[in-house]
């Protein structure tokens, strides 16, 4: 394929769901890693969700069994109003649609704090976080599963199916004691068609793979925007 080929083949492929954030493996470049961490470091979700939007790629690297297909992003899309029960509108950090061998599989991603770890430090019961975010994750999808066409009609997405399941991006693994990371795994052990808690780290350790690949192929270094 010539360049000319691969750049035409990318445009059409980031126009395959109109509105969003398209991310491909051709994206990544070597500032990347700093950004990412510079988002961590600011204890602030809304850092993060500004990098992720920047760096749609970044999201394939929790997504299951995506290879290194694009992924295409619809940060914060209303999929629930507020009702006048009091019951909270619903918008999820991110509605993902991510290709694979099979086709395309539909994510919701949620956001919190990287400093903050999915289980207390007894890793005897969930952090403050984490049950805030166990409760949203739930109703993202209890909407999906009940109202699927008025997900579609207040997204504007009509290829939108019911998600596999909810990615929680919650916490790093570095700094988790063996409890939490215990408690992090039989959570996703239990509950893998609903919800998957995944650590940021994640993100940085397939990130810098790639990366160390790509320093090694000539040329590439010239690449950093």
């Amino acid at each position: 394929m010539t360049d000319a080929d691969f750049d035409k083949y990318e445009a059409k492929e980031a126009q395959r769901f109109p509105g969003a954030l398209y991310g491909s493996p051709s994206h990544i470049r070597l500032d990347w890693l700093d950004a990412f961490d510079a988002a961590l470091a600011a204890k602030d979700e809304e850092a993060i969700q500004r990098c992720i939007e920047q760096r749609p790629y970044l999201a394939q690297y929790i997504t299951p069994s995506t290879g290194h297909h694009g992924i295409w992003l619809f940060p914060k899309q209303q999929i629930a109003l507020h009702q006048p029960n009091g019951s909270p509108g619903k918008i999820p950090d991110f509605l993902a649609v991510a290709a694979n061998s099979d086709g395309y599989t539909w994510w919701i991603i949620e956001l919190k704090r990287a400093d903050v770890q999915f289980a207390n430090m007894k890793a005897d019961a969930f952090s403050p976080t984490a049950n805030k975010a166990l409760v949203q994750c739930t109703s993202y999808l209890n909407q999906f599963d009940r109202y699927v066409d008025t997900v579609r009609s207040m997204t504007g997405v009509k290829e939108i199916v019911r998600p596999k399941s909810v990615l929680l991006l919650i916490g790093d693994s570095r700094q988790e004691t063996p409890g939490q990371t215990s408690m992090r795994g039989n959570v996703n052990e239990s509950l893998s068609d609903r919800l998957q808690v995944v650590s940021y780290d994640r993100i940085r350790r397939h990130l810098q793979s790639d990366l160390g690949y790509r320093r090694r192929n000539r040329g590439f270094a010239a690449e950093v925007t």
